[in-house]
């Protein structure tokens, strides 16, 4: 759902304005959902709806897991006889009753059911008021009544955590607690370091170098928090976490030792130094809440909605900083680094590529020639260009080239959304892109110089330490103006010069905004192999010549 799509403003005061599902609305009793933004800032509105948006979805999500169970059995209790409904609450009595007694027969047993016992009173509680709708009201008091006298369960959970008729109450509860469509509230979820190295890392395939970063954030998240279990965190854990990689440095983790380090030891080391941004902050938050979601699917011991009061709405401290952005390539700059000696003449060898800045007599039109080129022209990041096959070439129905950037063999891309196809720009033709790919020679990389480095094996890793190094020596170098920033650059004047909107510019760019509206943006799909025409159309807009590129720089005939 586009939420920018549906920001209204009344007042002076925004206000997001969220469709009910078809199959919801008899459950919700609306088609749609009005909240206030309280706020008449357009960018902080459409920052507070995104959020709002997600906690909604996520809300739907959660109607959708329990609307079948319960109405089912809420049905089925209503058309009960009167002696079948008494039967229903004899059967919860006797729950109670069988509890109660081993907790006196397992007396001597020294374990620790605090959670367990207390959970089973406060769950039959529950029941007790789902019930209460459809049960006379005479019948429920002696149940309740007797509830009430359980209370000293509390007094003795300490030696019956590992009771086996615990084990069956606890069971029996989580039954009636599913037939209802309720959270099953148990100390017997397993804590944030067994959910993560089992099913979650299944299931997230974090044994991938591509998810390394995913196990860092939790397992940090589990040493700050104490590695509880998974039921006992609270609103609480989360903001003490918050305020703690608040102080913690943008460098954290990326050192061996800060992997068996104390989180005291890590903000020792800390002191003095820039710390995380507000944007990599919300990347932590963002990944721990997806982890307790995925547990509560697994699990079912919260709602979606307990997790959202858990994890959202928590303000940063004044000092964490603000998020810097990379900038666009000027066309002077562009100039000028067209003019260094890679591409007018170097004096090393071929694979001398840490002395490419040496003027000389030398072009060589391999990688270090063409990243930068292909990349201003494409958009495309660098590892999405560094692997490249010479396969990755298509030609549509109507004979435009196009370039196929996917995750099959051992390839890799960013998010699903990078997965797409890109027209080649006929600038990037008459350069001589195309002879670059050879089909007879399928399984191999166009750029064989580019080897796999780094820890997660990049074929970019190396080429963007020697950009780095290049530009310094070249006197090019400014902060915050890198590599990535050529793709800032295609973005930018395919938006604001080109005027292409922002849909297409997203499917060409491969975005990878968490926002409804990109979801539509992977249009390629429509367009397949046959026919890359209308895309082909909107990039053939973009004019560099026309927006001061020197092209002769680039390519002499």
């Amino acid at each position: 759902m586009p939420v920018a799509q549906h920001i209204t403003r009344r007042g002076g005061i925004y206000r997001l304005r969220c469709r009910v599902p078809s199959d919801l609305v008899p459950v919700v009793g609306r088609g749609e959902i009005h909240r206030t933004l309280a706020t008449a800032c357009p960018k902080e509105a459409k920052r507070r709806a995104i959020r709002l948006y997600g906690r909604i979805a996520d809300i739907f999500e959660g109607l959708r897991g329990m609307t079948g169970s319960k109405d089912e059995w809420v049905a089925e209790l209503l058309a009960l006889s009167v002696n079948d409904k008494d039967k229903a609450i004899v059967d919860l009595v006797a729950l109670l009753e069988t509890t109660d007694d081993a907790l006196h027969q397992e007396q001597g047993k020294r374990t620790t059911a605090e959670a367990v016992s207390r959970a089973a009173v406060e769950q039959c509680g529950v029941l007790l008021g789902k019930l209460a709708e459809t049960v006379a009201p005479e019948r429920l008091g002696e149940a309740i009544g007797l509830r009430d006298a359980s209370q000293d369960l509390r007094q003795r959970h300490d030696e019956l955590r590992n009771s086996e008729v615990i084990g069956k109450a606890e069971a029996a509860i989580a039954a009636l607690s599913s037939r209802l469509g309720l959270p099953i509230r148990s100390a017997t979820t397993p804590k944030v370091s067994e959910f993560l190295n089992g099913s979650y890392a299944k299931e997230r395939r974090l044994a991938d170098d591509s998810h390394r970063h995913v196990m860092n954030f939790i397992t940090l998240f589990a040493r700050i928090t104490g590695d509880k279990r998974l039921a006992d965190h609270t609103r609480t854990d989360v903001i003490d976490y918050v305020r703690t990689i608040e102080r913690l440095s943008n460098s954290t983790g990326k050192s061996p030792e800060d992997r068996t380090a104390s989180v005291e030891r890590l903000l020792a080391k800390s002191l003095g130094k820039p710390t995380m941004n507000a944007t990599t902050i919300e990347k932590h938050v963002q990944h721990v809440k997806s982890f307790f979601n995925t547990a509560r699917r697994h699990i079912n011991f919260t709602t979606a909605e307990a997790m959202n009061e858990m994890f959202d709405d928590i303000d940063l401290s004044d000092f964490v900083p603000s998020p810097k952005k990379r900038k666009s390539w000027p066309m002077e700059k562009l100039n000028g680094l067209h003019e260094t000696p890679i591409w007018q003449g170097t004096a090393s060898k071929p694979t001398d590529f840490t002395k490419r800045h040496k003027p000389g007599g030398n072009i060589y039109r391999d990688a270090y020639w063409w990243l930068p080129v292909a990349a201003l022209w494409t958009g495309a990041r660098l590892e999405e260009l560094a692997q490249l096959h010479h396969e990755d070439l298509g030609i549509d129905r109507n004979g435009l080239p196009f370039i196929r950037i996917h995750d099959e063999g051992i390839r890799r891309v960013k998010t699903s959304n990078s997965i797409r196809n890109v027209p080649v720009h006929s600038a990037l033709v008459r350069f001589g892109f195309l002879t670059l790919f050879d089909p007879t020679k399928a399984g191999n990389r166009i750029w064989p110089e580019l080897k796999p480095t780094g820890r997660m094996k990049k074929f970019g890793d190396t080429y963007s330490t020697h950009f780095t190094d290049y530009r310094r020596h070249c006197g090019l170098y400014e902060p915050l103006m890198d590599f990535h920033s050529l793709r800032r650059t295609f973005i930018t004047c395919m938006r604001t010069r080109a005027n292409v909107d922002a849909l297409t510019v997203a499917a060409m760019a491969g975005h990878d905004e968490e926002l409804p509206i990109f979801d539509r943006a992977a249009q390629t799909d429509g367009y397949t192999d046959y026919d890359i025409g209308p895309l082909h159309r909107q990039i053939e807009a973009l004019d560099y010549a026309a927006y001061g590129l020197d092209l002769g720089l680039i390519w002499k005939p």
